[in-house]
């Protein structure tokens, strides 16, 4: 019965996103995308005869922490070719430009002929999940084919659906997983105490991707000038509109300080919702190199820059902490700098970790930002010393990749 439903649910999902596509272009670009995928996949399977591994990410994050095993997957095993596919356009539109994925494309809603028809022609050797991106239908089929399928940087909690009373036939589908490769012991243990015990902790391979960054090349002239100051530099990431509100309101109050803003949503109508909160700013796209007038904010309305941004930090502020959670601290903190976000981070691991740490600080409302902010102007050694535990947590907790790889080795045909 409980499978029945989620088929439904996932069938009008599936109609909702069509009928939202009339009026979104994120919605548009979900249904759209789809369209043909089979046809995409048979011709990808006709042309290239070889073993094909297939890698699934929900979105832009989860592609960022399976990139690192992605690639080596790729390395490792170069007669393999790897269909990657997501669920999400943000995803999509980044994984397309990766050179370690042969086939990239939007995977079909989960469904038993979906699911029966994919694996039937694709019949990867290996299936990689990031994270924790659960498709019952397709999970059901791959282990009905007897194809190894598994987890990567998985993290599990105990108010997880699939752990309730009414929940069962979907724990069960979890159980058929070949292994969970997971980030931390508690979510071991917790798999273990509900009957599944094909678990090995690896850790979090996204410390191996943002590790990377501070060797990465990367220069702006027009970033550059705007940091050349004495006063502190806020970069401001993934913002969203209650971010906006606290944000604006110590600026304002601020002016001597300087932040590059970077918003989740960067587009004409997300930027121009928030441009007026800012009494001097600068559109990235407006801002002559030589020439930033008084501007006490700089606005980056393009995309792709953000992970490269935050070395010019004092110190960081991360958005999306006053809706369903904070974006990805560690791409600052493994710049040596301390983290800042809102109240909604107890779901996310490295964010709790952290804040023990004294690395990372959570704000609630403006007045506690200004706490805190004030506290980094202040103390040069306090602002120094959280950058310093950020950096050194980051670095600590790299090689989650090769720990899955290991485990990968025995799955591969």
């Amino acid at each position: 019965m409980m499978l029945l439903l989620y088929s439904v649910g996932i069938r009008l999902y599936h109609f909702a996103a069509c009928v939202a596509a009339l009026f979104s272009a994120k919605a548009k670009l979900f249904c759209d995308g789809r369209k043909g995928v089979f046809e995409k996949l048979l011709k990808e399977v006709e042309q290239n005869r070889s073993p094909h591994i297939w890698f699934h990410c929900s979105s832009f994050g989860e592609y960022e922490q399976g990139r690192p095993v992605l690639h080596k997957l790729k390395a490792s095993y170069p007669d393999h070719r790897i269909v990657l596919t997501f669920f999400s356009p943000s995803g999509y539109a980044q994984g397309v430009k990766d050179a370690a994925a042969d086939c990239v494309l939007y995977l079909p809603s989960d469904s038993v002929a979906h699911a029966r028809k994919w694996i039937s022609l694709l019949n990867p050797s290996l299936a990689v999940f990031v994270k924790y991106d659960f498709w019952f239908h397709y999970m059901n089929e791959l282990s009905s084919k007897k194809i190894p399928f598994v987890y990567v940087s998985a993290i599990f909690r105990s108010n997880q659906f699939f752990f309730k009373s009414w929940a069962q036939s979907f724990l069960s589908i979890l159980r058929k997983a070949s292994a969970f490769y997971v980030q931390n012991h508690s979510s071991a243990e917790l798999l273990k105490q509900h009957g599944i015990h094909r678990v090995v902790v690896t850790g979090d391979t996204r410390f191996d991707r943002v590790v990377q960054l501070p060797g990465t090349p990367f220069s702006d002239a027009v970033i550059e000038n705007f940091s050349k100051t004495d006063e502190p530099v806020i970069v401001a990431g993934s913002t969203w509109p209650q971010d906006h509100k606290l944000l604006a309101e110590y600026i304002n109050k601020n002016p001597s300080a300087k932040m590059i803003l970077i918003p989740h949503e960067v587009n004409e109508s997300s930027i121009s919702s928030f441009t007026s909160l800012y009494k001097k700013s600068i559109l990235y796209s407006q801002a002559d190199h030589l020439h930033q007038p008084q501007a006490s904010v700089l606005i980056i309305d393009r995309i792709g820059m953000l992970s490269k941004i935050y070395r010019y930090a004092t110190w960081c502020y991360i958005g999306g902490g006053f809706g369903k959670g904070i974006h990805n601290i560690l791409e600052g903190a493994v710049y040596g700098k301390p983290v800042v976000f809102g109240p909604h981070y107890h779901k996310f691991a490295e964010a709790v970790r952290l804040i023990q740490l004294g690395g990372a600080f959570a704000v609630s409302d403006a007045a506690q930002l200004q706490t805190v902010f004030n506290k980094f102007i202040a103390t040069k050694e306090f602002t120094e010393h959280a950058g310093a535990v950020s950096k050194n947590f980051v670095s600590e907790n790299a090689g989650a990749t090769d720990a899955v790889m290991k485990q990968l080795q025995h799955l591969i045909s």
